[in-house]
């Protein structure tokens, strides 16, 4: 999966699950634990990545920067583009915590959210310092960045219309002025009428502002997976779901059956081999 099929999800959730939070009585712990193995991992990838190319083009010849600079890029967009979704996923699960008077969400996430602002950081700098960055691939990531943030603050604008998300967007006045542009939609009548526009426009945003080679596209999966599977199905039966993230919800039921079964066997005597009798059918098929 590539890290701009996130920013789809991103528009799902803050259109959608501001009001599915406050009837949900609590988000899966395995899901948000699913979130943090996996956001970690890729965490630590972008880290020993970053650190491995900023070594290399200090003594690297002058003829080999761009090939250096070329194969980091995806590396450098995957961190700008899926901040929109650590964000936007990050402010739901605060929200959840307050509603709910809890504590069960926020830790994890905030976890994450602190080690995406430092890897962010880290890529903004080294596209500042580093030597030999082309100025053709620089404007390119500038813009994605100034994309990205617009997007987050947009996309925040509708979760602040249900809880308070200063400090997580970019632009605090700019969060505020589009979330005074949704409620006035909301009142017009036109805000579901703008949902299909607003994911379409989210996947053309980034297609044409990235390459096509993505840099962890299982952990993006399995991060958007496990995300997904801290809701329940209403909320993207009810959306119409694009084809990725459908593909997701379908590999999150047989991953569910296939939970089921286990902890079904494990009530079996610990000391008994329980024999599976498929008859001539085969194996039941998996979802």
């Amino acid at each position: 999966m590539h890290s701009r099929d996130q920013v789809q999800l991103a528009a799902l959730l803050a259109t959608h699950a501001p009001v599915q939070i406050r009837a949900m009585k609590q988000i899966s712990s395995k899901g948000l634990e699913q979130y943090w193995i996996n956001s970690k991992a890729r965490l630590d990838r972008w880290g020993r990545l970053l650190k491995e190319h900023s070594e290399v083009i200090k003594e690297a010849g002058a003829h080999r920067l761009n090939g250096h600079w070329d194969a980091i890029r995806p590396v450098l967009e995957e961190i700008l583009i899926s901040d929109v979704l650590t964000r936007v996923w990050t402010s739901l699960c605060i929200a959840f915590d307050r509603i709910h008077q809890s504590e069960s969400a926020e830790a994890t996430v905030r976890s994450v959210f602190i080690g995406h602002l430092e890897a962010r950081n880290r890529a903004l700098n080294l596209m500042v310092y580093g030597r030999g960055l082309d100025a053709d691939l620089a404007v390119k990531l500038n813009r994605l960045r100034r994309r990205t943030e617009r997007w987050t603050d947009m996309l925040l604008g509708y979760v602040a219309i249900a809880t308070d998300v200063k400090n997580m967007g970019f632009d605090n006045d700019r969060v505020q002025e589009f979330t005074r542009d949704i409620r006035e939609q909301a009142r017009d009548g036109s805000h579901s009428a703008g949902w299909p526009l607003l994911l379409s426009s989210a996947l053309d945003a980034f297609r044409t502002s990235t390459i096509d080679v993505p840099a962890h596209p299982h952990l993006n999966q399995q991060i958007t997976s496990a995300i997904m599977a801290c809701f329940g199905p209403e909320l993207f039966d009810s959306t119409g779901v694009i084809r990725p993230l459908w593909e997701l919800r379908i590999s999150n039921y047989a991953d569910d059956t296939q939970t089921m079964v286990e902890e079904l066997l494990s009530l079996e005597s610990p000391g008994e081999e329980v024999p599976i009798h498929l008859g001539p059918q085969g194996p039941p098929p998996r979802f």
